[in-house]
């Protein structure tokens, strides 16, 4: 990847929508050059799809950690793809056996029954997991959102 192919990455990641032309256009190249750019970080594996970042304020958003014993990994990973209705991403970290999951819905009570779930299916499998809740959205670094007036509440 060389610096063109970062700032392709840097416009995109402001605008996914932008055309090839406005791409083209923003780094001096031609609308062509620019789409195969793009096409080469697809294939590559480095852009691996587009978001639409959707608010809903009545929509709550969980962080789910699950530290799972050695041979109960596979386990849980399986039982929690399975449960794809709220869950949104599935981590895996630097931390042995350990899994991070962003769940989303408009009910609370929907992701406290998937914890629920997930604790009794895999008992066995789990060393340890835990579950919190988002307060508010501070920064979406894809997006460009970013709320000042927040971040001075936080900060004092």
């Amino acid at each position: 990847m060389d610096k063109t192919d970062e700032e392709i990455l840097d416009l995109l990641k402001g605008n996914a929508r932008m055309s090839f032309q406005e791409l083209g256009d923003q780094i001096g190249m031609s609308r062509v050059a620019a789409k195969k750019r793009v096409q080469k970080l697809e294939q590559e594996g480095v852009i691996r799809g587009y978001n639409t970042c959707i608010y809903r304020e009545n929509q709550y958003t969980a962080f789910i950690d699950i530290t799972t014993t050695p041979e109960g990994y596979s386990k849980v990973l399986r039982y929690i793809t399975d449960r794809t209705a709220y869950i949104r991403q599935i981590f895996r970290t630097t931390k042995e056996n350990h899994l991070h999951i962003v769940a989303i819905s408009t009910e609370v009570a929907n992701l406290k029954y998937l914890v629920k779930m997930i604790r009794k299916s895999c008992k066995n499998e789990i060393k340890e997991i835990s579950c919190h809740g988002v307060k508010e959205v501070i920064i979406l670094v894809f997006t460009g959102y970013f709320s000042w007036y927040h971040i001075n509440d936080l900060t004092g």
